[in-house]
């Protein structure tokens, strides 16, 4: 099965080498294209839908970050490959599935491919798990979200989930009981679902139930007070799109 495949990157060099690299050790990676701006990768990514993403932390005219801070959705996989090792911290707070130095080794990558493909197996086997799941959830009548956990699953109603929060490679729910439950997958893997069912992203790391909605503080992006007294900062850049949906 063909893995839709993008490269972030300013450096037609780099660019050349992960293709390379791509074409050799991970024949299953179909290279869609390559971006090495800001709003083109944005674009790229979004027009692409892949499900792997190798991006470089320094690009022409920003950052890696900056790309991911500007996607309304992050369900695929992250790569960084950075000439800078100092940014490996911020990397693997986005999730990222591993961190390549440059000049990249043939053994340092043959690794990060081998967790690729392992993590794209375990979504797959997720996905099915899922799927039964939320078939049997919907014969009951009542819509429920199957979160992974390390014990198994828990199948929480929609309605009774506040706000969820990305935690790197995992998801904190929090629950309108005041309890809360830590996912083992990323908040990538419940966007689609969540949104179906009216939750909103703020920002990159945080969904809200726009039903437990109470208060809006104006701001620059200004910030939600949801039912159980939360405050949570919304993004300048998701204002007009959250305004519209709170007030329709």
């Amino acid at each position: 099965m063909a893995i839709n495949t993008v490269i972030i990157e300013d450096e037609e060099k780099c660019i050349a080498v992960l293709q390379q690299l791509i074409k050799e050790y991970a024949p299953e990676c179909t290279v869609c294209g390559t971006a090495g701006h800001v709003d083109n990768a944005v674009r790229l990514i979004e027009e692409v839908q892949p499900q792997v993403v190798f991006i470089d932390i320094r690009i022409a005219d920003g950052t890696g970050f900056d790309v991911l801070h500007k996607l309304t959705s992050h369900n695929f996989e992250l790569i960084f490959v950075t000439a800078y090792d100092s940014y490996a911290l911020e990397a693997i707070k986005h999730a990222a599935i591993d961190y390549l130095l440059k000049p990249i080794g043939i053994p340092e990558f043959e690794t990060a491919i081998h967790r690729l493909r392992k993590r794209l197996v375990e979504k797959v086997q997720y996905n099915k798990v899922e799927s039964l799941l939320s078939t049997l959830v919907k014969q009951s009548g009542q819509e429920k979200l199957a979160i992974p956990t390390a014990a198994g699953f828990d199948l929480i109603p929609m309605q009774d989930i506040l706000w969820c929060k990305s935690e790197g490679m995992y998801t904190t729910f929090y629950l309108s009981d005041k309890s809360k439950v830590l996912s083992s997958r990323n908040l990538g893997t419940f966007e689609d679902q969540l949104n179906k069912n009216n939750f909103f992203r703020i920002h990159h790391g945080v969904m809200i139930n726009m039903r437990w909605v109470k208060q809006y503080i104006k701001g620059k992006g200004g910030c939600v007070v949801l039912a159980d007294g939360v405050k949570l900062q919304v993004s300048q850049r998701r204002k007009t799109e959250f305004m519209d949906r709170l007030l329709p």
